[in-house]
């Protein structure tokens, strides 16, 4: 119980934090001159892409972290730092619902909250599930129910890597950078890390378990060892990773084929 009460109070100051981070970030960029000539839906995507950005930067150590220290026994093996973090995890993704209904809110037109409130669904079908299972599902089950070691946490974690390529990416469109450089360097690096962190991770995770179950007379016995909850844990999260990675795909495609007049428009 008190373990209970200290992943909760963890997570309580986390949420907090998200929270302050967001509105401290907004209002410097109502200051700054240089976004705060930006529409408030534009500033209020820059906010949370940075604190998107920051929340992936912080777990994708903490993932790296767990995957070395539990590396030699995936199934036995603990580190405390990722317990702790998931609840700051759970926090983030709590706060993250709030903060996309505010960047939708500050870009749509409707004139009711229940209007806005079935747009909202609509548009983020994907990403409100997504949340959703990872509060609700994905950190309990693997963080107090699962007899796992913490390796695969770690690697969960790890998925966060690619996050603040993906935001710096939102960032410079928002500042008028989609012809730079810069841009263009960070797309190639977005999705080769998203692809190594959010795709091959799965069967890498599952390739270092295989390669541990030496008692087991085969990989098929070792698989189906393996509780279906955590097949389908793997499968939900996994999904719309690929759905994302293919968009990326084909956003890049039209990057390539696309005019500089063409990337300069704001879509």
């Amino acid at each position: 119980m008190q373990a209970f009460h200290t992943q909760l109070a963890v997570g309580t100051y986390a949420l907090v934090a998200w929270f302050s981070l967001y509105l401290l970030i907004a209002e410097a960029l109502r200051m700054w001159t240089r976004t705060s000539s930006l529409s408030p839906a534009h500033r209020a995507h820059i906010a949370e892409s940075f604190v998107s950005g920051v929340q992936g930067v912080a777990c994708s150590v903490v993932g790296v972290m767990t995957v070395i220290a539990c590396w030699h026994d995936v199934m036995r093996d603990k580190y405390p730092l990722a317990l702790y973090y998931s609840s700051i995890g759970t926090a983030y993704f709590i706060y993250d619902l709030w903060a996309m209904f505010r960047s939708h809110s500050a870009r749509s037109e409707c004139d009711s909250v229940g209007a806005l409130l079935l747009s909202y669904v609509k548009k983020d079908l994907l990403m409100i599930v997504h949340h959703l299972t990872i509060v609700c599902v994905l950190f309990p089950a693997v963080v107090y129910h699962s007899p796992m070691g913490h390796f695969f946490i770690g690697c969960f974690f790890c998925t966060e890597l690619s996050t603040p390529f993906v935001n710096a990416r939102v960032i410079l469109s928002r500042l008028g950078l989609k012809n730079s450089t810069i841009y263009m360097v960070n797309g190639i690096l977005m999705m080769i890390v998203f692809s190594m962190c959010r795709v091959a991770m799965f069967p890498v995770m599952y390739a270092v378990y295989l390669s541990q179950q030496t008692r087991a007379p085969s990989h098929i016995h070792a698989l189906a060892s393996i509780p279906i909850t955590c097949h389908l844990s793997c499968l939900l999260v996994l999904a719309p990773q690929i759905y994302w990675l293919n968009m990326m795909v084909k956003g890049a495609v039209a990057v390539l084929k696309s005019t500089p007049s063409q990337l300069s428009k704001d879509y």
